[in-house]
């Protein structure tokens, strides 16, 4: 299936990938783990500066675990322990070695440049500050750092970083849980999902993300109106479908729905029906997504309001 950067394609692809990941009204299900859908979205907005943030991880690994011996000797931490905490005690020595180990053009910082481009990063910046930071986190450590094979085929050319990423790859949820002070026993593990598979998503969408085109309104004749009463994928108000013939499907677990009475409901589900019929009548997906995205915005909104 070829996918779109953009929120609603991310939905979609999880729910691909997993049926168990699915909204549900205002929670994004990830299994039996409930995330509020704006923690969700949020997250998903907030990409760029959440992958940015795993790239200076991945260089932290990597110049730390090719210059093992100094950096030891330099910081008397190991290796296998970090990130860690306890680096916030020598920041000022800890920056100092990093500046000689990483010139501008060290392997390390081509390497992190190369893994930005892979995840669609346009306007990435090296710092060794955000280097140094990556390094003073507190938790889980760089093996169970995620490493798709794209990045990883790029950590392969820095010398022994076979240490990086070999366990349960389940590190970047801590971190993810910090950014928005969340409790990190409570959601840690659905967060480190949701962002590994949004790295496997940035990846299999680079190059693919375009500027909008404009609409064109494509108005076909109808006769008939066929709206169905169910449960639309993506929890949204309405959702269009065709079988032999156009129709949309109500979402009955809706609030909006369930506190309309049936005179209520017919103009809405007539004017509803010509929606979706606007919408499976598009045909570039850059105008299917985006009246998708209005479709799935003002559905949250009535939801928000009418819950």
């Amino acid at each position: 299936m070829n996918y779109q950067y953009d929120l609603a394609d991310f939905k979609r692809y999880l729910n691909d990938k997993n049926p168990k990941y699915r909204i549900d009204g205002l929670i994004f299900w990830q299994n039996r783990i409930p995330l509020p859908i704006d923690l969700f979205n949020q997250i998903f907005n907030e990409s760029n500066q959440i992958v940015s943030d795993y790239v200076f991880q991945v260089a932290a690994s990597a110049v730390t675990f090719s210059h093992q011996e100094s950096f030891e000797k330099a910081m008397a931490v190991r290796v296998v322990d970090l990130p860690k905490g306890d680096l916030k005690k020598q920041v000022r020595a800890l920056k100092e070695w990093l500046n000689e180990k990483l010139p501008e053009n060290s392997p390390v910082v081509r390497m992190s440049y190369e893994v930005a481009d892979t995840l669609g990063l346009d306007s990435f910046t090296f710092s060794i500050e955000k280097v140094a930071e990556a390094l003073q986190h507190q938790g889980k450590k760089y093996a169970r750092l995620f490493m798709p094979p794209e990045v990883r085929t790029q950590l392969n050319l820095i010398s022994d970083c076979e240490g990086v990423g070999i366990d349960n790859t389940d590190m970047f949820g801590n971190i993810i849980a910090d950014r928005y002070n969340i409790y990190r026993s409570g959601f840690s593990d659905a967060l480190a999902i949701i962002f590994n598979a949004l790295l496997e998503f940035r990846i299999l969408c680079s190059g693919r993300s375009e500027h909008l085109q404009r609409l064109r309104v494509i108005v076909p004749l109808v006769e008939d109106i066929d709206v169905r009463l169910g449960k639309t994928r993506d929890g949204s108000l309405w959702e269009p479908g065709y079988e032999d013939d156009h129709y949309i499907i109500l979402n009955s677990e809706h609030p909006l729905i369930r506190n309309l009475s049936e005179e209520q409901s017919k103009p809405l589900a007539e004017f509803l029906f010509y929606m979706g019929e606007f919408e499976n009548s598009q045909y570039s997906d850059e105008s299917k997504k985006l009246v998708e995205n209005l479709r799935q915005t003002v559905s949250r909104s009535l939801w928000i309001k009418h819950d």
